[in-house]
C-alpha cells in the first residue's frame, strides 16, 4: 500500500526500495516524519505488501536500527505494531518491533490494540508472540473488552475477554456473565482454524458470540 502523499522516504519504504531508503536516510531524511494521516516510514513498512516477503522484516529492522520510533501513533492512534497486526505482517515483523521497544499494551483512539487486531485477523502465531511479550513483562494474559451479541437477541453488549498464552498453546475465555448467554461455554475460537473450545461458534475473530 503506497501512501497517496508523503515524503520521498515514506514512498521509498512503501515501495520496498531498500537502497533508496538507505540513501535518503544517509542524506539526512527525518526517519519519523509522518504524512497528513500521521503515517511514518516504519508504519508504511509494517503495512506494505512487498513482492519479496523477506524484505519486510529486513526493512523494519533497518528503520528501527536507524532511530525509527515504534510507539509514535498516527492520527487514529495506531502504532506501527498495531498496523503490523492489522495487516498480518507476521510474527517475524512483530518480534522485531517488540525487541525494539514497541508497546503491546498501547491502544488506539477507538480502543483497539495489537492484540485485538491479531485476534480479528485470526493470526495465531502473532498472537502467541504478543502474549509471550506480555508474560515477559509480568502478565500471563490480557483482558480486552469485546462486543458480544447475546443469544436470541439482536442486542449487543460489552464483555471482557481474557486471553492467555502458554508455551505452544493459546486460549481465551469470556467472563462468566457473558458465558451464561453462550450456553455456559466459556471457550472461544481464536482464528479460523481448529476451535480451542466446545463446537459452538463463539468467535473472537469477529469479537461476537452468535447463536
Amino acid at each position: 500500500m503506497i501512501p497517496a502523499e508523503g515524503s520521498a522516504l515514506l514512498r521509498a519504504v512503501s515501495q520496498g526500495k531498500f537502497r533508496l531508503t538507505r540513501l535518503l536516510l544517509e542524506g539526512g531524511a527525518y526517519i519519523n516524519e509522518g504524512n497528513a494521516a500521521g503515517t511514518t516510514p516504519l508504519m508504511a513498512a509494517c503495512r506494505a505488501g512487498y513482492a519479496d516477503p523477506p524484505e519486510q522484516p529486513r526493512m523494519v529492522q533497518y528503520l528501527l536500527e536507524n532511530g525509527a520510533d515504534p510507539n509514535i501513533p498516527d492520527k487514529s492512534g495506531k502504532t506501527a505494531l498495531m498496523h503490523a497486526c492489522a495487516e498480518r505482517a507476521g510474527p517475524a515483523v512483530v518480534t522485531i518491533l517488540l525487541a525494539h521497544g514497541a508497546d503491546p499494551s498501547a491502544r488506539d483512539y477507538a480502543g483497539g490494540s495489537a492484540l485485538v487486531y491479531a485476534l480479528e485477523r485470526g493470526d495465531r502465531e502473532t498472537l502467541q508472540v504478543l502474549l509471550d511479550a506480555c508474560r515477559e513483562r509480568g502478565r500471563d494474559g490480557l483482558t480486552i473488552q469485546a462486543p458480544v451479541q447475546l443469544r436470541g437477541s439482536e442486542e449487543e453488549g460489552c464483555a471482557h475477554l481474557w486471553v492467555w498464552g502458554h508455551r505452544g498453546q493459546t486460549g481465551a475465555q469470556l467472563d462468566a456473565g457473558t458465558a451464561r448467554h453462550c450456553h455456559n461455554q466459556t471457550q472461544v475460537h481464536l482464528g479460523t482454524g481448529t476451535p480451542l473450545g466446545p463446537p459452538k461458534l463463539c468467535t473472537a475473530v469477529a469479537s461476537q458470540c452468535q447463536f
